[in-house]
């Protein structure tokens, strides 16, 4: 085995100071390989941390141990699993959002300009990724500006790179085959991606503003992007080695700061909000059994036996934040499924109110209507309006669904219809249900 190159020492010294100061970073770090790649900064895909050489020669001893620390807490919390269909580029960036305050918070050094707002604080990358998307670029309600140049994987796609050979220690053989090379940036030949060999290192591509530590997408042991299957495998083997290593450092006094609940919301499985949304209204229906028609599944078996009969439910008030905390994309998925509940439940009819702090219009629509939702308004935020506009009229519906972010402390009594919150946040109202929407 060849002696290590000053970088490749450079690199080992810093996880083995973030394995005694920071054990849950350390840790965690030793379980992805160290590989030079064509990157700008660093990125990684679950199973190693690609790095750019001049990249890591740039950065003082303690930058490099936050650096190591970012890209663990993209790991740890399943990033590299959980983009979905989203943009490569924003989601790095809500990803970065999230864990950098976490890094930070445990007393890590990150290199100047790393994205931090304190309106993110203490949401999830998918719910930092709904404002950066819903802002177009402001990351904060204009306060932060969000970076704009392209990432790497920002044409839409972001593949993962393939495992080289690694020769035991976590920095891989010399003599391995060519390294891998990052979505969105140029292909260097095998000679140029090996660490030690005559050719000048490549330039970096230019890193993205704020951004030192990419999240790739989920690749297999060949390099390919994974399957569903094996996304969740990695999710819930990430998640199990997150617990313990956040048992160890509790048990040696080194507890790290802010990390329970984003590791518990890692985990847990997300809240299947269509099915919440049909059996609340369905709960709503009346029903009862009867003999005439039988139940058709046992006729054939010779048993006759009541079926259900429902009739149609009576008018359901859908409120509408209007303040500018829902986009287009959560109006229509709603719209559309409350559409198909129409289809199914025959409700008198469905009133829409669109209220910001004051009710700015409504809609009505009849049994298998289709519902459009065309949101009206844009100012501040007051629930109050849309209970009173429907004990206004009198109106006894037989639940009212309000779709909103819940950004509002200005809640009426608890009315005595049931009432279902949807919203695009981690917030809970102070009455009836509420369910996460998560968009497709």
């Amino acid at each position: 085995m060849k002696p290590q190159t000053p970088l490749e020492r450079k690199l080992t010294k810093a996880r083995t100071q973030l394995l005694l100061n920071q054990p849950f970073f350390g840790s965690l770090c030793l379980r992805l390989k160290l590989v030079p790649g064509d990157v700008p900064t660093m990125a990684t895909n679950g199973k190693l941390i690609l790095y750019n050489r001049s990249f890591v020669e740039s950065l003082t001893p303690a930058e490099l141990e936050g650096v190591l620390a970012h890209e663990v807490m993209h790991c740890a919390l399943a990033h590299h699993c959980r983009r979905g269909s989203r943009d490569p580029r924003l989601w790095n960036e809500a990803a970065d959002f999230a864990i950098n305050p976490i890094v930070l918070n445990n007393g890590l050094a990150l290199p100047s300009g790393a994205l931090n707002d304190p309106g993110f604080a203490g949401l999830s990358a998918e719910e930092i990724y709904a404002r950066l998307l819903q802002n177009d670029g402001n990351a904060s309600g204009g306060e932060c500006q969000s970076p704009a140049q392209a990432s790497p994987g920002g044409s839409g796609t972001n593949p993962s790179p393939s495992l080289p050979t690694d020769n035991g220690g976590g920095i891989p053989d010399q003599h391995s085959q060519a390294m891998p090379s990052s979505a969105g940036t140029s292909q260097s030949s095998q000679k140029d991606s090996v660490p030690g060999s005559n050719n000048k290192d490549t330039s970096p591509a230019p890193a993205r503003p704020g951004g030192f530590g990419e999240v790739l997408d989920a690749c297999d042991d060949s390099g390919e992007p994974a399957s569903e299957a094996e996304i969740v495998r990695q999710q819930h083997e990430w998640s199990i080695a997150a617990e313990q290593a956040l048992r160890s450092s509790k048990a040696c006094g080194h507890e790290p700061a802010d990390l329970d609940r984003p590791l518990k919301e890692s985990c847990e499985s997300k809240q299947d909000w269509r099915a919440i949304l049909r059996d609340f209204v369905a709960a709503t229906t009346a029903s009862d059994y009867r003999w005439s028609p039988p139940n058709r599944r046992f006729v054939a078996s010779g048993l006759y036996l009541p079926s259900i009969h429902r009739e149609g439910v009576g008018e359901i008030v859908i409120g509408v934040d209007t303040s500018g905390s829902i986009r287009d994309e959560e109006l229509k998925q709603f719209a559309g499924e409350i559409s198909a509940i129409s289809d199914q439940a025959q409700p008198e009819a469905i009133h829409v109110v669109y209220c910001d702090a004051a009710v700015n219009g409504t809609q009505e629509f009849g049994p298998s209507e289709p519902v459009v939702l065309e949101a009206k308004g844009g100012g501040g935020t007051d629930f109050r309006p849309v209970f009173e506009w429907v004990e206004a009229r009198s109106m006894s519906p037989v639940c009212l669904l309000y779709l909103t972010d819940l950004c509002c402390n200005s809640y009426p009594s608890p009315p005595p219809y049931p009432v279902l919150w949807v919203t695009d946040s981690r917030r809970r109202a102070p009455f009836g249900e509420t369910v996460k929407i998560t968009v497709d």
